[in-house]
């Protein structure tokens, strides 16, 4: 599962980036005021880096029992379906994100070559909406699910605070914009609700534990 989600996700991210930079066409600004008023946070790229952990957690801890399991192979699915959608939406309705002169602006210190790897490997596109927001919400979510228990409530409490943390660190090292964040917060929890969770449901069916078993 997991290195499905990096082939399937991180090829297919490093290709809609190259092709829109090369590309060099936005289909509009989302810049608002908001954008302005947040400022640069040098040390919020170390939040900002810890996607990385989102994918290994939500495949390991999806382990747990014979229904986990089940629940999340589809969930893999799911969400590497959901981020070929979003690749569509970065190829034909692309954005640059030209937030990044207030960054080159600010004395990084000891955090200058975290963003010089960042830009090194990213360019400024594949804006909206957010895959750090989506991607990292459905595996707060499915998480939530699987963990939500009396033993387990202060790791789900410390989670949801790293994930708010992940999510303002995406606007304050001026990945992103304010648009790109609200509306992964949107994708993320429409998907989750109208599709995930119904498909999550429903792989308990004695047809579909059946189907399982014959694997």
């Amino acid at each position: 599962l997991i290195i499905a989600i990096i082939i399937g996700a991180g090829i297919g991210y490093m290709l809609t980036n190259q092709f829109s930079y090369w590309r060099d066409w936005q289909a509009f600004d989302p810049t608002t005021r908001l954008d302005s008023w947040i400022p640069v946070v040098p040390w919020m790229i170390v939040p900002y880096s810890t996607l990385y952990f989102y994918y290994p957690m939500a495949a390991l801890l999806g382990m747990k029992n014979d229904q986990t399991q089940r629940e999340n192979i589809i969930f893999h699915q799911i969400i590497l379906m959901l981020t070929w959608l979003v690749f569509l939406i970065f190829i034909l309705l692309p954005v640059e994100v030209d937030l990044r002169k207030s960054v080159f602006e600010t004395n990084l210190g000891i955090w200058q070559s975290w963003y010089d790897l960042l830009y090194d490997v990213d360019t400024p596109w594949n804006a909206w909406p957010s895959l750090h927001i989506v991607q990292s919400l459905l595996a707060v979510l499915v998480v939530n699910r699987w963990y939500n228990t009396e033993e387990h409530k202060w790791h789900i409490r410390l989670l949801w605070f790293a994930w708010l943390m992940l999510t303002i660190s995406v606007m304050t090292t001026k990945q992103h914009f304010v648009w790109d964040a609200v509306t992964g917060i949107i994708t993320a929890l429409v998907a989750w609700k109208y599709w995930i969770l119904p498909k999550l449901e429903n792989c308990h069916s004695e047809e579909s534990i059946a189907d399982f078993a014959s694997l």
